[in-house]
């Protein structure tokens, strides 16, 4: 029977992990994820493979004339990024362990839905293994429940499940200062937040991120500032892409 579990988690995508190296799912219903987590779901078997996707917003450009090689906008920008996985959940006994399936569907949802006290979704923050994610921590994901869809599989007579899938996406949602340090420091292509510190300018800041002070004009006018110069400590603002020609004139 426990060859029939394996080959049948094989066809579905899906292996038995060490005990010691379940994927986790942590749960804080803070997204600066501050001090322990609340609640913790560890998976029965390990998916053997997941899903990562990238999107980078690029500016349009116009079309190109007859014969002209075509143009390459500058970047917006990046949506956070989605991983979507598999959760094999069995209570037969043929893997040599069970688990109670329906506690474990509960479990679930308390780690990673939604969070009646705050009235918002929970913050996670998914590890597994050596888990890769081309981020500066890249044994871990940041993120929220994005969707969730549970295949039963197998019943008792009384309808109790004995196996059930459950497939999840999550979604990147890191706090502003985790955001902050994966963006490069300098870069006009990028749209960039920043919590103003005491002693902050805004005309700094602009050439921190520009490269140049000529932008803080603009960067005021789309933060409806009412004087660049009254900044407050703990403000956010935001610096979004510029045409990297604009005239110098906009400082006078």
């Amino acid at each position: 029977m426990a060859d029939i579990l394996s080959a049948v988690g094989d066809a579905l995508g899906l292996t038995k992990g060490a005990e010691g190296d379940r994927l986790l799912i942590e749960s804080w219903k803070d997204i600066k994820r501050s001090g322990k987590s609340e609640n913790t779901f560890a998976a029965f078997i390990n998916p053997d493979e997941f899903t990562i996707n990238y999107n980078v917003h690029v500016e349009s450009t116009s079309a190109s004339a007859p014969g002209e090689q075509s143009r390459f906008g500058s970047i917006l920008g990046t949506d956070p990024m989605d991983i979507s996985l598999k959760f094999y959940l069995d209570g037969t006994g043929s893997s040599g362990k069970s688990c109670d399936v329906s506690e474990q569907i509960q479990k679930f949802y308390e780690v990673v839905g939604y969070h009646e006290e705050k009235h918002s979704t929970r913050f996670l923050r998914i590890f597994w293994g050596n888990l890769t994610l081309l981020r500066s921590n890249q044994y871990a994901l940041d993120c929220v429940l994005k969707n969730a869809s549970l295949q039963y599989k197998l019943f008792k007579p009384n309808g109790t499940p004995l196996r059930v899938i459950i497939t999840a996406t999550f979604t990147e949602a890191m706090s502003i200062e985790l955001a902050e340090s994966e963006l490069p420091k300098s870069s006009p292509d990028l749209t960039h937040i920043r919590i103003v510190k005491e002693g902050d300018t805004l005309p700094a800041l602009v050439n921190e991120i520009y490269g140049d002070f000529k932008y803080y004009l603009e960067v005021a006018k789309v933060n409806t500032l009412g004087s660049f110069l009254n900044l407050q400590p703990g403000q956010k603002l935001f610096f979004p892409p510029f045409d990297k020609n604009i005239s110098k004139n906009n400082n006078g």
